[in-house]
């Protein structure tokens, strides 16, 4: 997010598109790699509507600010192609600032000009050019980009599985709940991790199958599971004492 409230106002003049951009970094990892915000999630950061969240994601992608880059980290959290967002990559390098140039006649050494008006401190950035000491100078060059199996077994699997929690979409039939998630929520509801039966787990997927407008990560849908579960424990035990209760009238000879 540093490398974006740093591009200059002059380079990114549309304000919607700052703020996309601004939120979409938000969820990139520290190489700017690896942001696969929803145009829901993305639309409830920045208060603009979804549409105008995938127009100004165009327009930022036609501008260089951001490119497409390795789908086959979203596929490796959602197995549905048809709720996959797009993966982007930031372009860091397309925001650097430039290192000031060394005006003509300025001592290589010193960083001095060697104009007749005095001397005029001209140094560039950075350290002085140095001979390559070998061929083995690490640090120096760009590294490739690493791929799936890289990025889940090295050090960024912590920030990935960070951003999948954050991740939001649409019930679909073939979610799995998170074990620990769906477990802490119904102890905190109060319920049993029996109270959690196909019949009950196949009744909430059909509701909220039925309404992809509602979207919610993988831990607010284990809230919304233990509270659905809750629900329909307090209606069998409603329809429980109802029953028992006709049951006394009706031995008293009262019909109902």
């Amino acid at each position: 997010m540093t490398w974006a409230l740093a591009i200059p106002k002059a380079a990114l003049e549309n304000p919607a598109a700052r703020h996309v951009l601004l939120c979409l970094a938000n969820y990139a990892g520290s190489d700017g790699r690896g942001a696969f915000p929803s145009a829901g999630t993305l639309s409830e950061d920045t208060g603009l509507s979804e549409r105008t969240v995938r127009v100004k994601l165009d327009e930022l992608e036609k501008a260089g600010w951001i490119t497409e880059g390795n789908q086959a980290i979203a596929a490796a959290y959602i197995d549905r192609r048809d709720r996959r967002p797009v993966v982007y990559d930031l372009q860091l390098k397309r925001g650097a600032s430039a290192a000031p140039r060394k005006e003509r006649g300025a001592d290589n050494r010193t960083g001095c000009s060697s104009q007749q008006n005095g001397v005029q401190e001209n140094a560039e950035r950075g350290a002085a050019a140095a001979p390559n000491p070998s061929v083995n100078h690490q640090g120096t060059e760009e590294q490739p980009p690493r791929n799936l199996s890289e990025v889940i077994e090295g050090q960024d699997c912590q920030a990935l599985e960070s951003q999948t929690d954050l991740q939001r979409f649409a019930m679909f039939a073939e979610w799995n709940p998170p074990v620990d998630k769906v477990t802490a929520q119904l102890i905190l509801a109060g319920l049993v991790v029996e109270a959690l039966t196909e019949e009950s787990f196949k009744s909430f997927l059909g509701y909220y199958v039925a309404k992809p407008k509602i979207f919610d990560s993988d831990g607010g849908w284990c809230f919304r599971l233990a509270k659905w579960l809750k629900s329909e424990k307090a209606k069998a035990a409603a329809e429980v004492e109802q029953g028992e209760s006709k049951s006394d009238w009706a031995a008293k000879g009262v019909r109902l």
